[in-house]
């Protein structure tokens, strides 16, 4: 099931770029932007937590973590946007901030002991070789 989730992803967050380049390019600043869609994007998952009765984390540790996770997002999010704007093809930079796929495998295997063998060092090879045939 993770793999729809991914594809559902992968729709959402393609519109939603070019979203963003479209508006970038009709004068809206990123910043604008960005925080449009995040007020706009609280109401569902306030609703979503209400409905599904999800319990907050309450711990300190926990909350200290997604408070700097929230201004990783904020500094991710604002330079994404802004690349996406500024870059000739957007697509250029969405690939180049995709590669996080590959600093999330290897640091996977590092910090949650998940399996990564030669063929998925292989992958990663030829996902940074075709990023750079896409972006140079």
């Amino acid at each position: 099931m993770w793999t729809w989730y991914a594809v559902v992803a992968m729709i959402c967050f393609a519109v939603m770029q070019l979203s963003f380049r479209y508006l970038s390019q009709r004068g809206v600043d990123s910043a604008a932007m960005l925080l449009l869609v995040f007020a706009f994007g609280t109401v569902p998952y306030l609703l979503h937590v209400r409905m599904t009765r999800t319990p907050l984390p309450a711990g300190t540790a926990a909350i200290m973590l997604l408070a700097g996770t929230a201004f990783l997002s904020y500094v991710g999010n604002l330079f994404s946007v802004k690349a996406v704007a500024d870059a000739p093809n957007p697509g250029y930079a969405i690939a180049i901030v995709s590669l996080q796929a590959v600093v999330v495998t290897l640091a996977a295997a590092g910090m949650f002991g998940a399996a990564i063998g030669w063929s998925k060092v292989l992958g990663i090879a030829l996902c940074a070789t075709g990023l750079a045939l896409v972006v140079i």
